[in-house]
Protein backbone atom coordinates (compact mmCIF):
# COMPACT_ATOMS: atom_id res chain seq x y z
CA UNK A 1 0.00 0.00 0.00
CA UNK A 2 1.33 3.45 -0.95
CA UNK A 3 0.01 6.63 0.66
CA UNK A 4 1.08 10.18 1.50
CA UNK A 5 1.48 11.65 4.97
CA UNK A 6 1.73 15.39 5.60
CA UNK A 7 3.60 16.47 8.77
CA UNK A 8 4.21 20.01 9.92
CA UNK A 9 7.81 21.17 10.28
CA UNK A 10 8.94 23.12 13.35
CA UNK A 11 11.37 25.69 11.92
CA UNK A 12 13.26 28.71 13.22
CA UNK A 13 13.37 32.05 11.40
CA UNK A 14 16.80 31.19 9.98
CA UNK A 15 15.61 27.78 8.76
CA UNK A 16 12.53 29.40 7.18
CA UNK A 17 14.81 31.85 5.36
CA UNK A 18 16.94 28.97 4.04
CA UNK A 19 13.90 27.01 2.80
CA UNK A 20 12.50 30.13 1.11
CA UNK A 21 15.87 30.69 -0.57
CA UNK A 22 15.89 27.12 -1.91
CA UNK A 23 12.35 27.55 -3.23
CA UNK A 24 13.19 30.88 -4.91
CA UNK A 25 16.16 29.33 -6.73
CA UNK A 26 14.01 26.46 -8.02
CA UNK A 27 11.34 28.97 -9.11
CA UNK A 28 14.02 31.00 -10.95
CA UNK A 29 15.29 27.84 -12.68
CA UNK A 30 11.73 26.95 -13.76
CA UNK A 31 11.29 30.35 -15.42
CA UNK A 32 14.70 30.12 -17.11
CA UNK A 33 13.94 26.68 -18.54
CA UNK A 34 10.54 27.90 -19.73
CA UNK A 35 12.18 30.88 -21.46
CA UNK A 36 14.72 28.56 -23.15
CA UNK A 37 11.97 26.19 -24.32
CA UNK A 38 9.85 29.03 -25.71
CA UNK A 39 12.83 30.65 -27.46
CA UNK A 40 13.86 27.35 -29.05
CA UNK A 41 10.34 26.73 -30.35
CA UNK A 42 9.69 30.27 -31.64
CA UNK A 43 13.10 31.30 -32.99
CA UNK A 44 14.88 28.01 -33.75
CA UNK A 45 12.02 25.83 -34.95
CA UNK A 46 12.37 23.44 -32.00
CA UNK A 47 15.88 22.46 -33.12
CA UNK A 48 16.95 21.34 -29.62
CA UNK A 49 13.85 19.15 -29.16
CA UNK A 50 13.82 20.00 -25.47
CA UNK A 51 10.62 18.06 -24.77
CA UNK A 52 12.11 14.79 -26.05
CA UNK A 53 13.84 12.39 -23.69
CA UNK A 54 16.08 14.11 -21.13
CA UNK A 55 16.96 17.12 -23.27
CA UNK A 56 15.20 19.64 -21.02
CA UNK A 57 16.68 18.05 -17.91
CA UNK A 58 20.17 18.24 -19.47
CA UNK A 59 19.86 22.05 -19.58
CA UNK A 60 20.10 22.14 -15.75
CA UNK A 61 23.88 21.37 -15.53
CA UNK A 62 24.54 24.03 -18.19
CA UNK A 63 22.64 26.65 -16.20
CA UNK A 64 24.47 25.56 -13.02
CA UNK A 65 27.80 26.33 -14.67
CA UNK A 66 26.65 29.82 -15.68
CA UNK A 67 24.85 30.47 -12.38
CA UNK A 68 26.92 29.02 -9.48
CA UNK A 69 24.23 29.89 -6.88
CA UNK A 70 22.22 26.91 -8.18
CA UNK A 71 24.90 24.61 -6.74
CA UNK A 72 23.62 25.42 -3.23
CA UNK A 73 20.44 23.45 -4.08
CA UNK A 74 20.47 19.64 -4.04
CA UNK A 75 20.42 17.96 -7.44
CA UNK A 76 17.09 16.19 -6.80
CA UNK A 77 14.93 19.34 -6.51
CA UNK A 78 16.77 20.92 -9.47
CA UNK A 79 16.25 17.83 -11.61
CA UNK A 80 12.56 17.74 -10.74
CA UNK A 81 12.12 21.38 -11.79
CA UNK A 82 12.85 20.31 -15.38
CA UNK A 83 10.65 17.22 -15.06
CA UNK A 84 7.85 19.35 -13.65
CA UNK A 85 8.02 21.76 -16.60
CA UNK A 86 8.08 18.91 -19.11
CA UNK A 87 5.08 17.30 -17.38
CA UNK A 88 3.20 20.62 -17.61
CA UNK A 89 3.83 20.69 -21.37
CA UNK A 90 2.71 17.06 -21.75
CA UNK A 91 -0.55 17.77 -19.89
CA UNK A 92 -1.21 20.76 -22.14
CA UNK A 93 -0.76 18.57 -25.24
CA UNK A 94 -2.72 15.51 -24.06
CA UNK A 95 -5.36 16.91 -21.69
CA UNK A 96 -5.96 20.29 -23.30
CA UNK A 97 -4.55 22.29 -20.38
CA UNK A 98 -3.10 25.71 -21.07
CA UNK A 99 0.59 26.04 -21.89
CA UNK A 100 2.94 26.57 -18.91
CA UNK A 101 3.32 30.16 -17.73
CA UNK A 102 6.05 32.00 -15.87
CA UNK A 103 5.68 31.55 -12.12
CA UNK A 104 5.66 34.31 -9.50
CA UNK A 105 7.22 33.02 -6.26
CA UNK A 106 5.27 35.57 -4.18
CA UNK A 107 2.00 34.07 -5.38
CA UNK A 108 2.88 30.41 -4.86
CA UNK A 109 5.76 28.75 -3.03
CA UNK A 110 7.76 26.36 -5.23
CA UNK A 111 7.88 22.95 -3.52
CA UNK A 112 11.13 20.99 -3.13
CA UNK A 113 10.90 17.36 -4.27
CA UNK A 114 13.43 14.69 -3.26
CA UNK A 115 12.17 11.83 -5.42
CA UNK A 116 14.58 9.03 -4.46
CA UNK A 117 14.57 7.11 -1.16
CA UNK A 118 17.17 8.42 1.31
CA UNK A 119 18.86 10.58 -1.32
CA UNK A 120 19.17 14.15 -0.10
CA UNK A 121 17.35 13.51 3.18
CA UNK A 122 17.68 11.40 6.32
CA UNK A 123 15.13 10.73 9.07
CA UNK A 124 16.03 10.03 12.67
CA UNK A 125 12.93 9.80 14.83
CA UNK A 126 11.37 13.26 14.65
CA UNK A 127 14.38 14.87 12.98
CA UNK A 128 14.67 15.50 9.25
CA UNK A 129 18.13 16.19 7.83
CA UNK A 130 18.06 17.84 4.40
CA UNK A 131 20.96 18.21 1.99
CA UNK A 132 21.06 21.62 0.29
CA UNK A 133 23.95 21.28 -2.15
CA UNK A 134 27.48 22.67 -1.86
CA UNK A 135 29.05 26.06 -1.10
CA UNK A 136 31.88 27.85 -2.96
CA UNK A 137 34.50 25.57 -1.34
CA UNK A 138 32.59 22.46 -2.43
CA UNK A 139 31.50 21.62 1.12
CA UNK A 140 28.14 19.90 1.47
CA UNK A 141 25.46 22.02 3.18
CA UNK A 142 22.85 20.54 5.52
CA UNK A 143 19.87 21.69 7.54
CA UNK A 144 18.20 19.74 10.38
CA UNK A 145 14.47 20.30 10.87
CA UNK A 146 12.13 19.10 13.62
CA UNK A 147 8.97 17.13 12.75
CA UNK A 148 5.76 17.28 14.78
CA UNK A 149 5.46 13.50 14.51
CA UNK A 150 7.47 10.52 13.31
CA UNK A 151 6.61 9.93 9.64
CA UNK A 152 6.45 6.14 9.41
CA UNK A 153 6.52 2.89 11.37
CA UNK A 154 9.61 0.61 11.23
CA UNK A 155 8.01 -1.78 8.72
CA UNK A 156 7.23 1.07 6.29
CA UNK A 157 9.48 2.49 3.57
CA UNK A 158 9.67 6.18 2.63
CA UNK A 159 9.72 6.50 -1.16
CA UNK A 160 10.15 10.28 -1.55
CA UNK A 161 9.79 13.62 0.21
CA UNK A 162 8.29 16.97 -0.79
CA UNK A 163 8.72 20.19 1.23
CA UNK A 164 5.77 22.59 0.91
CA UNK A 165 4.56 25.83 2.49
CA UNK A 166 0.94 26.67 3.30
CA UNK A 167 -0.18 29.82 5.16
CA UNK A 168 3.31 30.57 6.54
CA UNK A 169 3.66 26.99 7.83
CA UNK A 170 6.12 24.48 6.37
CA UNK A 171 5.22 20.82 5.81
CA UNK A 172 7.00 17.61 4.86
CA UNK A 173 4.90 15.34 2.63
CA UNK A 174 6.20 11.76 2.74
CA UNK A 175 5.24 9.11 0.20
CA UNK A 176 5.16 5.91 2.28
CA UNK A 177 4.92 2.28 1.25
CA UNK A 178 3.79 -0.26 3.84
CA UNK A 179 2.90 -3.96 3.60
CA UNK A 180 -0.73 -4.67 2.75
CA UNK A 181 -2.89 -5.95 5.57
CA UNK A 182 -4.57 -9.31 5.16
CA UNK A 183 -8.17 -8.56 4.11
CA UNK A 184 -10.71 -9.25 6.83
CA UNK A 185 -13.55 -11.72 6.36
CA UNK A 186 -16.87 -10.19 5.36
CA UNK A 187 -18.70 -10.67 8.63
CA UNK A 188 -20.16 -7.23 9.30
CA UNK A 189 -21.40 -4.91 6.57
CA UNK A 190 -23.29 -1.67 6.02
CA UNK A 191 -24.95 -0.29 2.87
CA UNK A 192 -24.89 3.50 2.47
CA UNK A 193 -27.17 5.65 0.33
CA UNK A 194 -25.76 9.20 -0.19
CA UNK A 195 -28.25 12.04 -0.69
CA UNK A 196 -28.86 15.75 -0.09
CA UNK A 197 -31.24 15.87 2.87
CA UNK A 198 -28.45 14.30 4.90
CA UNK A 199 -24.96 13.08 4.11
CA UNK A 200 -26.03 9.43 3.80
CA UNK A 201 -28.31 6.77 5.29
CA UNK A 202 -27.09 3.26 6.00
CA UNK A 203 -28.47 -0.10 7.09
CA UNK A 204 -26.27 -2.86 8.51
CA UNK A 205 -26.32 -6.65 8.81
CA UNK A 206 -28.57 -6.49 11.89
CA UNK A 207 -31.26 -4.42 10.15
CA UNK A 208 -30.34 -1.30 12.18
CA UNK A 209 -30.36 1.97 10.21
CA UNK A 210 -28.26 5.10 10.69
CA UNK A 211 -28.75 8.63 9.39
CA UNK A 212 -25.46 10.54 9.00
CA UNK A 213 -26.24 14.26 9.22
CA UNK A 214 -24.64 16.82 6.91
CA UNK A 215 -21.55 18.63 8.15
CA UNK A 216 -22.63 21.98 9.59
CA UNK A 217 -19.18 23.52 8.98
CA UNK A 218 -19.81 23.78 5.23
CA UNK A 219 -22.73 26.20 5.57
CA UNK A 220 -20.99 28.18 8.33
CA UNK A 221 -17.76 28.71 6.42
CA UNK A 222 -19.62 29.55 3.19
CA UNK A 223 -21.26 32.46 5.02
CA UNK A 224 -17.90 33.61 6.41
CA UNK A 225 -16.30 33.39 2.95
CA UNK A 226 -19.19 35.33 1.34
CA UNK A 227 -18.86 38.08 3.93
CA UNK A 228 -15.08 38.37 3.42
CA UNK A 229 -15.46 38.39 -0.37
CA UNK A 230 -18.03 41.20 -0.23
CA UNK A 231 -15.63 43.27 1.90
CA UNK A 232 -12.65 42.54 -0.34
CA UNK A 233 -14.51 43.38 -3.55
CA UNK A 234 -15.00 47.02 -2.53
CA UNK A 235 -11.23 47.45 -1.97
CA UNK A 236 -8.76 48.51 -4.64
CA UNK A 237 -7.23 45.53 -6.45
CA UNK A 238 -4.78 47.84 -8.24
CA UNK A 239 -3.89 50.56 -5.76
CA UNK A 240 -0.23 51.31 -6.44
CA UNK A 241 2.04 50.71 -9.43
CA UNK A 242 5.47 49.36 -8.44
CA UNK A 243 8.06 50.08 -11.15
CA UNK A 244 10.84 47.52 -11.53
CA UNK A 245 13.05 48.38 -14.53
CA UNK A 246 12.75 49.84 -18.02
CA UNK A 247 9.27 51.13 -17.26
CA UNK A 248 7.99 47.66 -16.40
CA UNK A 249 6.33 46.79 -13.11
CA UNK A 250 3.26 45.44 -11.41
CA UNK A 251 0.17 46.67 -9.56
CA UNK A 252 0.04 46.27 -5.80
CA UNK A 253 -3.34 45.96 -4.02
CA UNK A 254 -4.31 48.18 -1.12
CA UNK A 255 -3.34 47.16 2.42
CA UNK A 256 -6.96 46.46 3.31
CA UNK A 257 -7.38 44.23 0.23
CA UNK A 258 -4.27 42.26 1.23
CA UNK A 259 -5.44 41.92 4.84
CA UNK A 260 -8.91 40.67 3.87
CA UNK A 261 -7.49 38.38 1.19
CA UNK A 262 -5.21 36.82 3.81
CA UNK A 263 -8.22 36.22 6.08
CA UNK A 264 -10.08 34.71 3.10
CA UNK A 265 -7.25 32.24 2.46
CA UNK A 266 -7.35 31.21 6.13
CA UNK A 267 -11.13 30.71 5.92
CA UNK A 268 -10.79 28.46 2.86
CA UNK A 269 -8.09 26.46 4.62
CA UNK A 270 -10.16 26.09 7.82
CA UNK A 271 -13.22 25.00 5.80
CA UNK A 272 -11.24 22.37 3.94
CA UNK A 273 -9.52 20.96 7.04
CA UNK A 274 -12.71 20.83 9.14
CA UNK A 275 -14.59 19.00 6.38
CA UNK A 276 -11.76 16.48 6.10
CA UNK A 277 -11.69 16.05 9.88
CA UNK A 278 -15.41 15.23 10.03
CA UNK A 279 -15.33 12.85 7.06
CA UNK A 280 -12.27 11.01 8.34
CA UNK A 281 -13.94 10.59 11.74
CA UNK A 282 -16.96 8.97 10.06
CA UNK A 283 -14.75 6.81 7.82
CA UNK A 284 -12.62 5.57 10.72
CA UNK A 285 -15.72 4.69 12.76
CA UNK A 286 -17.08 2.68 9.81
CA UNK A 287 -13.74 0.91 9.31
CA UNK A 288 -13.56 0.06 13.00
CA UNK A 289 -17.11 -1.35 13.09
CA UNK A 290 -17.61 -3.05 9.70
CA UNK A 291 -15.67 -5.37 7.41
CA UNK A 292 -17.50 -4.32 4.22
CA UNK A 293 -18.96 -0.95 3.23
CA UNK A 294 -21.26 -0.65 0.20
CA UNK A 295 -21.96 2.86 -1.07
CA UNK A 296 -24.09 4.17 -3.91
CA UNK A 297 -22.40 5.81 -6.88
CA UNK A 298 -24.64 8.90 -6.86
CA UNK A 299 -22.90 12.20 -7.66
CA UNK A 300 -24.81 15.52 -7.85
CA UNK A 301 -24.79 17.24 -11.25
CA UNK A 302 -26.37 20.27 -12.91
CA UNK A 303 -29.14 17.96 -14.13
CA UNK A 304 -30.02 17.23 -10.50
CA UNK A 305 -29.97 20.90 -9.50
CA UNK A 306 -32.42 22.21 -12.10
CA UNK A 307 -32.64 25.78 -10.78
CA UNK A 308 -29.84 28.27 -10.12
CA UNK A 309 -30.85 28.76 -6.49
CA UNK A 310 -30.27 25.03 -5.93
CA UNK A 311 -26.65 25.03 -7.10
CA UNK A 312 -25.06 26.10 -3.83
CA UNK A 313 -26.99 23.75 -1.56
CA UNK A 314 -26.89 20.72 -3.89
CA UNK A 315 -23.49 21.12 -5.56
CA UNK A 316 -21.22 23.31 -3.44
CA UNK A 317 -22.37 22.27 0.02
CA UNK A 318 -22.36 18.52 -0.47
CA UNK A 319 -19.36 16.32 0.30
CA UNK A 320 -20.67 13.11 -1.26
CA UNK A 321 -17.79 12.47 -3.67
CA UNK A 322 -15.19 13.42 -1.07
CA UNK A 323 -16.86 11.19 1.54
CA UNK A 324 -16.89 8.24 -0.87
CA UNK A 325 -13.21 8.71 -1.67
CA UNK A 326 -12.19 9.02 1.99
CA UNK A 327 -14.26 6.01 3.11
CA UNK A 328 -12.78 3.88 0.31
CA UNK A 329 -9.24 4.89 1.27
CA UNK A 330 -9.71 4.32 5.02
CA UNK A 331 -11.29 0.89 4.44
CA UNK A 332 -8.38 -0.13 2.20
CA UNK A 333 -5.84 1.18 4.72
CA UNK A 334 -7.55 -0.81 7.48
CA UNK A 335 -7.50 -4.05 5.51
CA UNK A 336 -11.29 -3.96 5.02
CA UNK A 337 -13.50 -4.01 1.90
CA UNK A 338 -15.26 -1.18 0.06
CA UNK A 339 -17.46 -1.42 -3.02
CA UNK A 340 -19.23 1.25 -5.04
CA UNK A 341 -22.67 0.08 -6.19
CA UNK A 342 -24.73 1.43 -9.09
CA UNK A 343 -27.81 3.19 -7.72
CA UNK A 344 -30.03 2.75 -10.78
CA UNK A 345 -33.54 1.79 -9.67
CA UNK A 346 -32.80 1.75 -5.94
CA UNK A 347 -35.18 4.62 -5.12
CA UNK A 348 -38.22 3.71 -7.20
CA UNK A 349 -38.12 -0.04 -6.44
CA UNK A 350 -39.80 -1.34 -3.27
CA UNK A 351 -37.21 -3.36 -1.35
CA UNK A 352 -39.88 -5.84 -0.13
CA UNK A 353 -41.98 -6.73 -3.18
CA UNK A 354 -40.03 -5.20 -6.09
CA UNK A 355 -42.86 -2.91 -7.21
CA UNK A 356 -41.51 0.07 -9.19
CA UNK A 357 -42.96 3.55 -8.88
CA UNK A 358 -41.21 6.85 -9.56
CA UNK A 359 -41.42 9.26 -6.63
CA UNK A 360 -41.01 13.01 -6.38
CA UNK A 361 -37.87 14.06 -4.42
CA UNK A 362 -40.12 15.76 -1.85
CA UNK A 363 -41.56 12.37 -0.84
CA UNK A 364 -39.37 11.17 2.04
CA UNK A 365 -41.69 8.44 3.43
CA UNK A 366 -44.02 6.36 1.24
CA UNK A 367 -46.33 3.34 1.44
CA UNK A 368 -45.92 0.76 -1.31
CA UNK A 369 -49.29 0.37 -3.14
CA UNK A 370 -48.55 -3.31 -3.78
CA UNK A 371 -47.47 -4.70 -0.38
CA UNK A 372 -48.65 -1.79 1.83
CA UNK A 373 -45.22 -1.50 3.51
CA UNK A 374 -44.34 1.97 4.84
CA UNK A 375 -40.72 2.83 4.13
CA UNK A 376 -38.34 5.73 4.41
CA UNK A 377 -37.13 6.69 0.95
CA UNK A 378 -33.45 6.60 2.01
CA UNK A 379 -33.71 3.33 3.98
CA UNK A 380 -35.41 1.71 0.99
CA UNK A 381 -32.51 2.78 -1.26
CA UNK A 382 -29.93 1.48 1.23
CA UNK A 383 -31.68 -1.92 1.38
CA UNK A 384 -31.76 -2.13 -2.42
CA UNK A 385 -28.03 -1.30 -2.56
CA UNK A 386 -27.37 -4.23 -0.21
CA UNK A 387 -29.66 -6.54 -2.22
CA UNK A 388 -27.68 -5.77 -5.39
CA UNK A 389 -24.71 -7.45 -3.68
CA UNK A 390 -26.91 -10.32 -2.41
CA UNK A 391 -26.76 -9.15 1.19
CA UNK A 392 -29.69 -9.19 3.61
CA UNK A 393 -29.87 -8.63 7.39
CA UNK A 394 -29.37 -11.92 9.21
CA UNK A 395 -31.94 -11.07 11.92
CA UNK A 396 -34.46 -9.24 9.73
CA UNK A 397 -35.25 -5.53 9.91
CA UNK A 398 -36.28 -3.36 12.83
CA UNK A 399 -40.05 -2.97 13.11
CA UNK A 400 -40.35 0.66 11.94
CA UNK A 401 -38.63 1.32 8.61
CA UNK A 402 -40.28 4.71 8.15
CA UNK A 403 -37.50 6.34 10.20
CA UNK A 404 -33.89 5.58 10.99
CA UNK A 405 -32.91 3.86 14.24
CA UNK A 406 -30.01 6.18 15.07
CA UNK A 407 -28.82 9.63 14.04
CA UNK A 408 -25.06 10.23 13.72
CA UNK A 409 -23.72 13.81 13.71
CA UNK A 410 -20.17 15.18 13.78
CA UNK A 411 -19.72 17.63 16.67
CA UNK A 412 -16.80 19.89 15.78
CA UNK A 413 -16.61 21.51 19.23
CA UNK A 414 -16.15 18.09 20.91
CA UNK A 415 -14.26 16.55 17.97
CA UNK A 416 -16.42 13.46 18.27
CA UNK A 417 -19.30 11.64 16.59
CA UNK A 418 -22.56 12.00 18.51
CA UNK A 419 -24.94 9.02 18.15
CA UNK A 420 -28.55 9.52 19.21
CA UNK A 421 -31.40 7.01 19.15
CA UNK A 422 -34.52 8.21 17.31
Amino acid sequence: MIFNRKIRLIVTDEQARILDSQSKKCNWLYNQLLAIARDDYINNGNSKKLLSGRNLRNQVPILKQDNPFLKTVHSSPLKNVALRLKDAYMRSFKQGNGLPKFRAWKKKWFSLLYDEPNKGFRINGRELKLSLGTNKEGKRLYITLALEDAPASPESTIKNLRITKDHKAYYAVFCIEKPDKKPAKRLKWIALDPNHKNLMVGINQDGVSYEFKNLTQIKYWDKVIDRLKSKRDVCLRKAKFIETYEGRGYWQPSKRWLRINKALDKAYNARREQIKQGLYAIANRLAKTYDLVLMGDYTPTLETAKYDNMHRSMLNRTAIAKARKIIAWVMEKSGKHFKEVAEEGTTKTCSFCGHEEKKDPTVRVFTCPNCQTTLSRDINSAINIAKKENLLPCLGYVEDLSRTTYTVAWDYTRCDLMVQMN
